[in-house]
């Protein structure tokens, strides 16, 4: 047995302190649990009487991932379909979080139940982390009595939207990292090892084919202006940074994106993908269209959609269906425009877009597998091309010494 003091809060939230005699971390644990108590801390006593840190209940990272909020939904639409009530659902969620930023809010949340609020106005009180995706959800499940449904249908979106999310990162960080390590390979050789071979050659003084020539002087201008060619591209780096960030320049880099050989159907599918699957679960829950679209248009992450479903509404607000403003926005393709008509005529609309949105996440699957496949072979044989005409370029001189003496 161990001495162990622990801070807690009761559900109220007053801070409480104590020290319990137990054969384990886990032991202290289960006790203040069972004693209806939120464990924030446990620290051992060691034989000098003085307390030694064990860490808390369970470990928190400082951030709140998709994954911690995945888990939060799940676990949320269990307790609730359970029968728990809101507040002791909460309780039990909050001794399982991994997520600081998220125990802190839920803690706050179920403070807020406790005082009266509604689940909706409660994490409503926390944009940055429940944002009206969910509290529209939220607010419906409540509404009509199905809220462990709502929360299932929100857990599977933020599942879904993360898988296509890492996809598509996949499919933009594997061809920069090939072309980094083909600029650093052209890099070593400009700056390393042709001034070798250049001194090598000055000290010979052999005549120099034209293509080395070249390649001598591009390397004795980047070792010259290498700290200027460095600080030029920090600050235009910058800058590009901060101009996309303004209105003007989103909207611009947007519409380039979706413009972008190749790339523009990795885009376009994403944004198709993330429209159909968010607009198919606000619809499913029960959200108005209007209020669905216009929170689909405020969380579109390309500037251009998110006009387009803007545009959209106001032609659905004024007695319009969907199908034929989304043809007018020239963004979505005839096939997005068909399954929109046949979905408003039977009626099921939400369910249309739910296999639309399958299709585009197939898609984007297919797209990013390919290129995985197509890009690797192509990049590297783009740097055997620049390395090799590098390295003929140098041994050229080296050839034609040779050639020169066995003709002597």
């Amino acid at each position: 047995m161990a001495s162990y003091q622990y801070l807690a809060r009761d559900r109220s939230g007053v801070a409480q302190r104590g020290q319990l005699d137990a054969r384990g971390e886990e032991d202290v644990l289960n006790i203040l649990q069972g004693r209806g108590l939120i464990v924030t801390s446990i620290s051992r006593k060691d034989l000098g009487g003085g307390a030694h840190k064990t860490g808390t209940a369970r470990r928190m990272h400082g951030r709140i991932s998709t994954e911690d909020k995945v888990q939060f939904c799940q676990q949320f639409a269990t307790l609730v379909e359970a029968g728990v009530p809101l507040v002791k659902s909460l309780e039990v969620i909050c001794g399982q979080v991994e997520s600081r930023p998220l125990f802190l809010a839920l803690e706050r949340v179920r403070r807020d139940i406790e005082s009266g609020d509604t689940l909706r106005d409660a994490v409503a009180k926390h944009p940055n982390i429940f944002t009206a995706f969910w509290l529209n959800l939220i607010e419906t499940g409540e509404a009509s009595g199905h809220l462990a449904q709502s929360l299932e249908q929100l857990a599977s979106y933020l599942e879904a939207a993360q898988q296509i999310r890492s996809k598509a990162m996949t499919a933009m960080i594997y061809p920069l990292v090939l072309i980094g390590a083909a600029v650093a390979a052209v890099a070593v050789f400009m700056l390393k090892i042709i001034p070798i071979f250049s001194g090598v050659f000055t000290s010979m003084g052999v005549q120099l084919p034209l293509l080395t020539q070249a390649l001598i002087a591009a390397s004795a201008l980047s070792r010259r202006y290498a700290l200027v060619l460095a600080a030029g591209v920090a600050v235009g780096a910058v800058a590009l940074k901060r101009f996309v960030q303004t209105e003007q320049g989103r909207w611009l880099v947007d519409g380039f994106l979706l413009k972008l050989p190749i790339f523009n159907k990795l885009i376009i599918g994403l944004q198709l993908a993330q429209f159909a699957r968010g607009l198919s679960t606000l619809l499913e829950s029960g959200v108005p269209i209007l209020h669905a679209l216009d929170i689909m248009a405020s969380s579109a992450s390309n500037k251009r959609f998110g006009k387009a479903i803007t545009q959209v509404k106001g032609n659905v607000r004024e007695g319009k269906t969907m199908a034929e403003p989304l043809a007018e926005t020239g963004l979505f393709p005839p096939m997005v425009v068909q399954m929109v008509q046949v979905g408003e005529e039977i009626g099921e609309l939400g369910k249309m877009l739910d296999r639309v949105a399958k299709y585009y996440e197939r898609q984007v699957t297919i797209f990013v597998d390919r290129m995985s496949v197509l890009f690797e072979p192509i990049a590297i044989v783009v740097m055997a091309v620049v390395v090799g005409t590098i390295v003929v370029a140098m041994y050229m001189p080296i050839f034609n010494l040779a050639s020169t003496y066995r003709a002597n």
